[in-house]
């Protein structure tokens, strides 16, 4: 049996922490809760426990273990300044279930979390730098949610088992890979892949009236173009940190395309079936890192409604007159307006472009 079952509930945690810091500095293993699943805890530094939790977990190769930091503020002393893209995953799931992998500055890479349990976090950082967790089962097996039954299987190999029922979520955390141009998701947990590289990407929104004619067709248009550009396909843009959506200043939610832009964007390729409209708000505008309007008078809306948004808000033709509104024409003139639609993101596509390369670099960390 291990030679420590404790209830947290009833635990003096303070007292608790700092004992299972010095256990672990000692080079005892110890299986601490967090949100997601429970994990087997090693101190990086000591190789002889580190062997032990390997053989415990049946890692036979060198598969990496998670750094688990008790803060995200301590994330650059591990790989340096955090590029805009992970900090703004940081920021959004930190403390939270979602793990990044990132470039380690010697060479190859650390996958770091911080778990929201506060107890947890509490011995990280008695130990006084970043723990080594991993989920308690073998590769194959799912992971187990009952601590007691985690205390049967590892008996006396374990210095303490601590209890908090079952973990809360009961599913390991998301993983994304963050070092090539596209980020990765290894693995989905409580958040799904479209959440997290939509969280991510800089989001370049396009505002019409309805979000049935015009902006649909921009949004769809510069996916493309985007795609073109970067050699990839065009489900794979979002990975690469470009998020393109739309929204109308007067319309109702869930309205499909016009006629007349389905069958504009058909002649072209691409399907606009399932888009659906949405009005656009002052949090959405607020999330998008620029907004493109068809017309002065959308523009002047939104600007009205979010003046500080004023200086990423433009019309979308550069030379800033506006696109004409095709509801109600035939084809002819939905083809015209699909064309103008084209030459107009054809010139801003660069920019978009260069944001999104600018979110891959890494830079001053904010925390």
């Amino acid at each position: 049996m291990p030679s420590r079952r404790t209830s947290l509930r009833t635990a003096d945690r303070a007292r608790l922490a700092a004992d299972l810091a010095a256990a672990l500095r000692q080079g005892a293993l110890c299986v601490l809760p967090t949100e997601t699943v429970y994990g087997l805890a090693v101190l990086p530094g000591r190789a002889d426990a580190v062997a032990r939790a390997r053989a415990l977990l049946g890692r036979t190769g060198r598969e990496p273990f998670t750094w688990h930091l008790a803060r995200a503020q301590d994330a650059p002393a591990l790989c340096g300044p955090l590029p805009p893209r992970a900090q703004r995953l940081a920021r959004r799931y930190w403390p939270g279930p979602l793990t990044l992998v990132l470039p380690a500055p010697g060479g190859g890479t650390h996958g770091l979390r911080v778990p929201a349990h506060e107890f947890t976090a509490q011995v990280i950082a008695a130990c006084g730098g970043p723990l080594w967790l991993a989920g308690c089962h073998r590769p194959g097996e799912a992971p187990p949610g009952d601590p007691g039954a985690i205390a049967e299987r590892y008996g006396d190999a374990v210095a303490c088992v601590v209890f908090d029922g079952p973990s809360p979520l009961g599913i390991p955390s998301t993983v994304v890979r963050a070092v090539e141009p596209a980020l990765e998701v290894l693995r989905e947990g409580i958040l799904s892949a479209e959440q997290v590289l939509r969280t991510a990407a800089e989001m370049i929104l396009f505002v019409c009236t309805g979000n049935t004619c015009r902006s649909p067709l921009a949004e769809a248009l510069a996916r493309e173009l985007a795609a073109q550009a970067l050699g990839v396909p065009a489900e794979a843009v979002l990975a690469h940190g470009l998020w393109f959506a739309s929204a109308g200043t007067c319309t109702l939610p869930d309205m499909p395309a016009s006629d007349g832009s389905l069958a504009a964007a058909a002649e072209e390729r691409f399907d606009l079936s399932a888009h659906r409209s949405q009005q656009v708000d002052p949090d959405l505008v607020a999330r998008a890192a620029r907004v493109y309007c068809m017309g002065e008078g959308h523009r002047s809306a939104l600007c009205a409604d979010s003046p500080d948004a004023e200086a990423k808000v433009d019309l979308l033709r550069p030379d800033g007159r506006d696109i004409g509104d095709p509801y109600g024409a035939e084809l002819p003139t939905y083809r015209r307006t699909r064309d103008e639609i084209r030459t107009a993101l054809e010139a801003r596509l660069p920019a978009w472009l260069q944001l999104a390369h600018a979110a891959r670099t890494a830079g001053p960390d904010d925390g």
